[in-house]
């Protein structure tokens, strides 16, 4: 009989490491799919739900103090811990399912409570599950936990921190009183030890560590099959549109719905009618230059890797820095004076770029008259008529203006007329 408080410290840094596996492998853990009732469901959701109520119900526990002094007889205090600690426990059986790690071991342990019921079959798992419903859950009718009940049902009054020397020579914590429902007997006391209750939760959150591992496990199987699942290229396609489609469904298959690089927006460059034919022939060599970095992009996302030449497309890179030449075309930057003097222009003219609010529109433009002085050097917008065509060509400019700065792009893209209106060395 302790009869000072309880606190419990459970460690916080399994769950600092599981948040970071599961958000490493965001686009892995998004394609997660678990069974429920023979049917499928994704399990984002619920891993999302899983993270954040472990973090916020571990988080509320410790900071939890029992046999404050604080309930006359009712143990308030000790109800609360059981059913937050129950959605722990809940949390870690769910994640488990989830990434199909067996918990057997620990489910069926007897180790900490000790109590085999009247069948022999009792488990740790059983006896909090008995203690929680005849305590906080279903007081007045617990009657499922047959293996430890005295009659078919039993009800229990209140629990009562054992702390004022009520019973003499008892050691237990806390006791629930239990009325067994049976004429000849009067009660019975259940008696709570709290360590063995604080045991009992650290060991299901210590299980996460073995749920990280199978997750780690579940990422590199799912990376493995990626890389030796063949995307088709672009001569199996009676198109280059329907080849970029497709690979628009790889990349977001193995790089997740928020890529930064996503194809959409290139995609929509190749379908885009561009009005004026001197626009056009310039265009042709943007696109050119963007389907010889998207042959790269094509390895990147068959290999899951952006290193080395074969997936991204730079013989020329400088030292510490992360990107692609698809990257690089993606957003074109020179480094010019005069684009940088730009920059907040070219910033709002992506509003054109995808169906933004009108007001959101009318700034777009706004900002692209005041930049025509720059951008004009490269195309006309004379005739230029839906907000994608003029976004298009500001794209054009910019590629047009990296061809003559030196730049990553000017340093990678081939000294070829496909992609070049003169051929001129680097700067």
């Amino acid at each position: 009989m302790n009869k000072g408080t309880f606190q419990i410290n459970l460690d916080t840094k399994v769950l600092e490491l599981l948040r970071y596996k599961v958000n490493d492998g965001l686009n892995i853990n998004f394609n997660k799919f678990h069974s429920k009732k023979n049917k499928e469901y994704r399990s984002w959701d619920k891993i999302c739900a899983i993270m954040d109520r472990l973090d916020d119900t571990v988080g509320y526990i410790n900071m939890l103090k029992l046999n404050t002094g604080n309930h006359d007889r009712s143990a308030f205090d000790f109800f609360d811990f059981m059913n937050n600690a129950s959605v722990i426990v809940d949390c870690v059986k769910e994640l488990a399912i989830i990434y199909d790690v067996p918990d057997d071991t620990i489910e069926n342990s007897t180790d900490i409570f000790n109590q085999i019921g009247k069948d022999g079959k009792g488990t740790d798992d059983r006896y909090f599950a008995y203690l929680r419903s005849l305590c906080s859950v279903h007081p007045v009718e617990t009657s499922r936990h047959k293996r430890y009940q005295d009659n078919d049902y039993e009800c229990s009054p209140f629990v009562t921190w054992n702390n004022r020397g009520t019973w003499i020579n008892d050691d237990c914590d806390i006791y629930a009183v239990v009325y067994t429902n049976k004429d000849e007997d009067n009660f019975k006391r259940v008696r709570i030890f709290i360590p063995q209750i604080f045991n009992y939760v650290k060991k299901w959150l210590e299980f996460v560590a073995e749920i990280i591992n199978s997750i780690d496990e579940y990422k590199n199987k799912f990376i493995i099959d990626l890389k030796n699942r063949p995307i088709k290229k672009e001569k199996e396609f009676d198109s280059y549109l329907n080849y970029l489609k497709n690979l628009k469904a790889e990349q977001t298959e193995r790089s997740g719905l928020e890529n930064w690089y996503d194809l959409d927006p290139i995609i929509n460059l190749f379908e885009v009618k561009i009005s004026n034919k001197k626009n056009q022939v310039k265009m042709n060599l943007y696109l050119n230059a963007l389907k010889y970095a998207i042959s790269f992009e094509h390895s990147s996302i068959q290999n899951m890797s952006q290193v080395g030449f074969e997936n991204n497309g730079l013989k020329h890179c400088e030292k510490n820095i992360e990107t692609t030449l698809y990257y690089e075309l993606y957003s074109p930057y020179s480094g010019s004076v005069e684009q940088k003097s730009f920059s907040y222009n070219l910033e709002k003219i992506q509003f054109l770029s995808y169906d933004s609010e009108e007001t959101d529109k009318k700034w777009a433009y706004k900002k692209l008259k005041e930049a025509l002085p720059f951008l004009e050097k490269y195309v006309s917008f004379k005739d230029a008529k839906s907000d994608f065509e003029h976004y298009s060509l500001v794209q054009l400019a910019l590629y047009l203006d990296c061809l003559e700065n030196n730049c990553l792009i000017n340093k990678n893209i081939p000294f070829d007329l496909m992609y070049r209106e003169r051929l001129l060395p680097s700067k």
